[in-house]
């Protein structure tokens, strides 16, 4: 039995790892002068896993590598740096001038290192786009005019940066297996300038790390994403204490939402009873196993003076009200379609769901994310006290 476990184990290691295999990057570069070009695996400060060599009189290179996972690297000439992503076995070919290199190079031989072009020539459009504004406003420096000029060119380029990071994002949802997906995240608008926010933008970090972490702990971008969710999760747990230590006490803040119906309902009408503010979707496969739990903790104490006032983030109504159907939720139920663009997650810090509040009968907050026996116990405390 001992062996058995022994051979297993080197069986799932040499599985994650996979056999070495080489690597070729080669490529053609026009406009260059005979430079070093430096290549870099991005994650990895062992000065081993650099390389240089001198472009050629016709600006040809070659590098090889062996590697056993996928490898991010950086393609450096004239202080102008590429991202590849490199397979066991792949064979990339890179060609461009040499002294505009982001902005003219093609990559074949590797899927994700075209994904990566593309998202690099995005971004370059982005940054081209803030540098004209910028020029251009100079123009208009002594004009009386100049405050609204400058507002509207600010605007112009929030409106730019905000195309981007959509970009972005669809790239991650229609690829949310790709290791591209890092490069997508942490993308830079100037030094230290990330497109996507670890507090704000938290969500599509943890994404990734859930889906990566397990499958390749030997790929150095991935474990330095992983530290950085790590991190990134105690400051969100820690930030989470103190707005529910803030928050205890205050009266919630008003939400006012369309039913199935059409009809508005607002938090506050729920004056005069324990109220549970829920957020959930028909999609999150927890919030609906919590659908059964807090249903009969409805029917409990619903007599007594109970209520729960049910936010919804479903896009798809259709989807929102056969869940309800089939959950059989009897209780409020309204919805909000900018699902996690809404401005009510906001007020009350939501970044995950299935959360919620309870609220006193004058509409304060008593405590945050209470579930199942939890709940029952505090809500039956509750009730006795007040019989």
């Amino acid at each position: 039995m001992k062996n058995f476990f022994i051979l297993f184990y080197l069986v799932f290691v040499l599985i994650g790892c996979g056999p070495e295999k080489n690597v070729r990057i080669k490529g053609t570069l026009s406009g260059a002068n005979a430079e070093k070009i430096y290549l870099r695996e991005l994650g990895n400060e062992s000065t081993s896993r650099n390389d240089t060599v001198q472009l050629d009189v016709k600006g040809n290179f070659l590098f090889k590598h062996k590697i056993s996972q996928p490898t991010f690297y950086s393609l450096t000439v004239n202080d102008r740096a590429i991202t590849l992503l490199a397979h066991p076995g792949n064979k990339i070919t890179v060609s461009g001038d040499a002294r505009h290199l982001p902005l003219t190079y093609s990559v074949d031989g590797s899927d994700d290192s075209q994904h990566i072009r593309r998202l690099i020539q995005r971004l370059e459009h982005t940054i081209f786009v803030g540098d004209s504004l910028d020029r251009t406003l100079k123009i208009y420096e002594g004009n009386r005019n100049f405050v609204n000029i400058q507002r509207q060119f600010e605007w112009n380029y929030i409106n730019e940066v905000d195309s981007l990071r959509a970009y972005n994002i669809r790239f991650m949802e229609k690829n949310p297996r790709s290791l591209v997906v890092i490069y997508a995240l942490y993308q830079q608008l100037g030094q230290n300038n990330y497109l996507f926010n670890e507090e704000e933008d938290i969500r599509f970090f943890r994404r990734a790390d859930s889906t990566f972490y397990r499958r390749y702990q030997k790929v150095a971008l991935v474990n330095t994403l992983h530290a950085n969710v790590m991190r990134m999760n105690e400051q969100y747990n820690a930030r989470q204490l103190n707005r529910m230590l803030y928050m205890l006490g205050q009266e919630a803040p008003e939400i006012a939402l369309s039913a199935p119906d059409g009809k508005i309902v607002k938090l506050s009408s729920q004056r005069g009873k324990f109220v549970l503010l829920d957020f959930w979707a028909s999609w999150s496969a927890p919030c609906r196993t919590e659908n059964v739990n807090l249903r009969d903790i409805y029917h409990k104490y619903h007599e007594k003076g109970f209520e729960v006032f049910q936010v919804s983030l479903d896009q798809s109504k259709s989807l929102w009200e056969r869940a309800i159907k089939e959950d059989g939720l009897t209780w409020i139920n309204v919805n909000d379609p900018k699902s996690w663009d809404s401005e009510v997650l906001q007020r009350y810090g939501v970044e995950t769901i299935p959360a919620n509040f309870l609220l006193d009968r004058e509409g304060s907050i008593i405590t945050k994310n209470l579930k199942g026996d939890a709940l029952d116990i505090r809500l039956s405390e509750f009730f006795a006290n007040i019989e």
